[in-house]
């Protein structure tokens, strides 16, 4: 199906979102009175183009400026409540305005804010509301993080046809609302007992807005509401999707296809800059990875020994790091994963805009795409596994090329064993938690908040004590006594964390010091983790997968992203 179609019907669709549930009768009550029949026409023309303009800045912010755009759901809530309270109480607002002795101008323009036929007020209304719309729909969010960062244009339009759609219902509901209390003076009374309620509900939802509550009550209702799956099961067909493989044949990308060129690279590493065309008579790897990953730091060892034994015979690979966190763009700290962490010998580049990623239609860390002496992708292969499978293909390409490896040995007999009850590598930040015990809570993003430690946690929760800041990407503790607690099935636990000064964290297993367990990044005789660089830690090394409890204590101002987990 057409993104473009999809993204129109999504927003139509909206109006089953449960975000919607709240602001319709904002829609429904700004649309009602006895002046202008514009009145929904014009805050739905409002809402469209104030929904457009927050994207716009969402584009902008990713790109130029380093400001939260949350911001503006603090300024849409004021606005309601603002609305809110001017049309609950008209009579002390015209006192208000004649104390202050505003101006004859301003007077008149504030004073339209509320007056039966005045546009100011229907306008605030819809544009107070575009931000807020902004998290209803994952078509949005898609186009908005995947689509959009591609291409501008292609994007632009996919957000437009959304808000068609949302702006053609919204429009719909507001029309209905009038017509059915037209008649009705009681509705139509702005002093009467409706326009009181409709009032009550603005300053409501306002305060919901700035506090969060309104995303709290979205995630309640989530499971209860066909529109979020029924959205993404549509949605999934639309999505570009990595290359297409047959997984009965070695070379599985068939028929071959050209691989794309290396875009907007911002900066090498072990290279002076590299490329499709220049490679071109060669056999190449192009690794997708990025260093906080543990998969990815799984996979190394195979592509540096590939590196090493083929190199002399026509073999070069690229490793494209694509960054999973904003810390990971920073030239200097993936140059010292490269060299300390990773020891990679072969040119890296940074696709820090995910340019190369999205010409290549890739969707996982790490990905690899081995490309033949002429330039065509041959075989993919995503996520760990099928070390011999993978370097067999590269054996044969070298040999089409006229090489010989006959006398290189291979790496045979490599088997991964999979877990389906492994613990899912999961998200601290706001934008992707998940199994958050303290869910009740989390409507204080971007706030310091003393959490609650949740006990008898169930297996893959995880639950803080203490002061924390919830941020998009990362939690922050507030205090050198905040505490996180995670139950996992796991043989090997990992933690993506940071600190701009050296901290020590002290952790434990089910209350007791880690010793025998500790990981490669734990200092044994204490049970700490020496933190500084952002970067992924080894926490617990177990002899076998097993269920077991972790705590630690983080000390303030250190700030963790992701745990990940191995077996």
């Amino acid at each position: 199906m057409s993104l473009i179609l999809l993204s129109f019907l999504a927003g139509i669709l909206t109006v089953l979102a449960p975000c919607s549930f709240m602001l319709l009768p904002i829609i429904i009550g700004g649309s009602v009175g006895k002046g202008s029949q514009f009145r929904p026409y014009i805050i739905t023309a409002s809402l469209a183009t104030s929904l457009f303009l927050f994207t716009i800045l969402l584009k902008a912010t990713s790109l130029l400026i380093n400001i939260d755009p949350i911001i503006l759901n603090y300024i849409s809530g004021v606005t309601v409540i603002f609305l809110g309270l001017i049309s609950l109480f008209p009579d002390l607002w015209d006192k208000l305005t004649q104390r202050l002795n505003l101006s004859g101008n301003s007077d008149k323009l504030l004073y339209k804010a509320q007056e039966k036929d005045g546009v100011l007020g229907s306008i605030l209304t819809g544009a107070a509301l575009g931000p807020v719309f902004s998290a209803c729909s994952p078509t949005y969010v898609y186009i908005l993080t995947t689509v959009l960062r591609q291409d501008l244009t292609i994007g632009l339009v996919n957000i437009l046809a959304y808000i068609t759609g949302l702006a053609l219902i919204m429009l719909c509901a507001g029309l209905l609302g009038r017509k059915f209390t037209k008649n009705m003076k009681w509705a139509v009374n702005p002093n009467g007992i409706f326009k009181k309620v409709i009032a009550v509900i603005f300053i409501l939802v306002g305060f919901a807005i700035i506090t969060g509550v309104d995303k709290t009550i979205q995630t309640q209702l989530t499971p209860f509401n066909p529109f979020n799956q029924l959205e993404k099961n549509i949605l999934q067909g639309a999505k570009p999707s990595a290359i297409q493989t047959d997984k009965s044949k070695l070379f599985n990308v068939s028929p071959a296809i050209p691989a794309p060129e290396l875009k907007n690279i911002a900066a090498w590493i072990n290279s002076n800059g590299e490329s499709i065309a220049k490679l071109k008579g060669k056999v190449v790897l192009v690794d997708f990875w990025t260093y906080s990953c543990v998969n990815c730091l799984r996979s190394a060892p195979y592509i540096n020994t590939w590196y090493d034994k083929y190199k002399d015979q026509g073999f070069e690979v690229i490793g494209l790091h694509a960054p999973e966190f904003a810390f990971e763009k920073n030239k200097e700290n993936v140059e010292k994963s490269v060299r300390e962490t990773y020891k990679i010998k072969y040119p890296v580049g940074l696709d820090n805009d995910f340019s190369t990623w999205d010409a290549y239609k890739n969707q996982f860390w790490p990905a690899k795409y081995l490309i033949d002496k002429d330039g065509m992708i041959r075989y993919t292969h995503f996520g760990e596994g099928e070390y011999d499978t993978t370097e067999l293909a590269i054996r044969e390409l070298i040999k089409e090329n006229g090489r010989s490896v006959d006398t290189i040995q291979t790496d045979n007999n490599i088997n991964i064993i999979t877990n389906k009850d492994l613990t899912p590598e999961t998200y601290l930040g706001w934008s992707r938690a998940l199994n958050f015990a303290n869910s009740s809570e989390l409507n204080n993003y971007g706030k310091v908040f003393n959490y609650n430690l949740v006990n008898n946690l169930e297996k893959n929760k995880w639950s803080l004590s203490g002061q924390w800041q919830i941020d998009k990407e990362d939690i922050t503790s507030q205090d050198d006594n905040s505490k996180l607690v995670l139950k996992y099935n796991a043989k090997e636990v990992y933690l993506v964390l940071g600190s701009d000064n050296e901290s020590k964290l002290r952790i434990t297993s089910n209350g007791q010091p880690l010793q025998d367990i500790s990981g490669d990044d734990i200092d044994k005789s204490s049970s700490t983790l020496t933190v500084k660089n952002s970067k992924l830690y080894k926490l617990i090394k177990h002899n076998s997968i097993t269920d077991n409890q972790i705590e630690l204590t983080v000390p303030k101002g250190v700030k963790l992203n992701a745990f990940t987990f191995g077996q």
